[in-house]
């Protein structure tokens, strides 16, 4: 505090003090006895207005350390008020961090549980799947049974591969570590895709055209299987009876696409966007099959991991082209 607003503190005490003085000049002035007495008079008023100064002085030091002592108490106060207000606040989110730490763990613990779980179904689920190819092969041998074998064989096969999606589907979450990367020939896995689809090409009559596909390719075989059966699947489901589908790559500065390319029924312009979408099935979806919306989801998703990429061009009722990118050497190990 400063000595100005001190002194407006004590002005009623000045006050009092000069009040005082003036009455004592004034009553020394008016006695006849003491008005010869003049030079004293200045000497008292001196004297009185020195002692009065030092005893201002005196008072606005005392006054000035005992505001300091309460300006210090405060900030003590305030330091003892924060170090209690942090330590209840670290405590709090302490247990806030344990308890959903705990919560975390239990979830994890469910999650493996229930992925245990459906890896065991999905191994489980594949006996009666073999058994009823057995079954189908041997209607077959029956003339008379052909074209029931051959829905027993699609039907079958359209099982099997519901469950192998299932099967990646639960495996989408830590896929990370499940990458090994190597170098794998197209050919080779469209042979096997095809092969592995054969009953669903031969019910639904469809003509299959592929091309020069010779091409050798660094990326996770397991996966990149997977997403192009997804694909050709796909390209089966919407294409039309005794349609064609054509497989063939195209080459250029960066890289080689993959075009799986079906003449069904296209891809409307409101949903081609909107297509990698988590659970989004789109028109066709809803009208032609029962669509989970996940397969292209989990292919963008693990493509994109594995630095390939994947896009859709297509025109309704007329064709639709899906091409998987796989970029050269230089710009892979640039990407990852």
């Amino acid at each position: 505090m400063s000595l100005l607003k001190y002194l407006k503190e004590v002005k009623l005490f000045l006050i009092l003090v000069i009040f005082i003085m003036v009455i004592v000049d004034v009553t020394i002035l008016l006695d006849p006895n003491l008005s010869n007495s003049i030079d004293t008079l200045i000497y008292i008023n001196i004297l009185s207005i020195l002692v009065i100064i030092i005893f201002i002085l005196i008072g606005y030091g005392n006054y000035k350390r005992k505001i300091s002592k309460f300006i210090k108490s405060i900030h003590n106060i305030r330091e003892e008020n924060l170090c209690l207000a942090n330590d209840y606040l670290y405590k709090n989110v302490k247990k806030l961090i344990e308890d959903n730490e705990e919560e975390v763990d239990s979830l994890r613990n469910e999650l493996e549980e229930i992925n245990d779980y459906m890896t065991n179904w999905i191994h489980e689920v594949k006996i009666p799947i073999s058994v009823l190819e057995i079954i189908g092969k041997r209607v077959n041998e029956i003339d008379e049974s052909r074209e029931l074998s051959k829905q027993i064989n699609s039907e079958v096969s359209r099982i099997d591969k519901l469950v192998e999606q299932a099967m990646y589907s639960s495996r989408a979450g830590n896929y990370n570590s499940d990458f090994i990367i190597n170098e794998v020939n197209l050919e080779q896995v469209i042979k096997e895709v095809i092969k592995k689809n054969k009953y669903q090409f031969i019910y639904n009559k469809l003509d299959l055209q592929v091309d020069d596909i010779n091409k050798t390719v660094l990326t996770d075989k397991k996966w990149i299987t997977h997403i192009i059966e997804l694909v050709v699947d796909n390209a089966i489901k919407y294409s039309y009876i005794g349609g064609r589908i054509e497989i063939y790559i195209k080459e250029n500065k960066k890289g080689c696409e993959l075009h799986i390319k079906d003449y069904g029924m296209g891809i409307v312009p409101q949903d081609i966007e909107r297509v990698f979408d988590k659970g989004f099935t789109g028109e066709n979806g809803r009208k032609r099959t029962k669509s989970t919306g996940m397969g292209l989801y989990i292919s963008k998703k693990i493509l994109n991991k594995l630095s390939h990429d994947i896009n859709i061009v297509s025109t309704p009722n007329e064709f639709c082209d899906v091409y998987i990118t796989f970029y050269n050497l230089s710009d892979y190990f640039n990407v990852t």
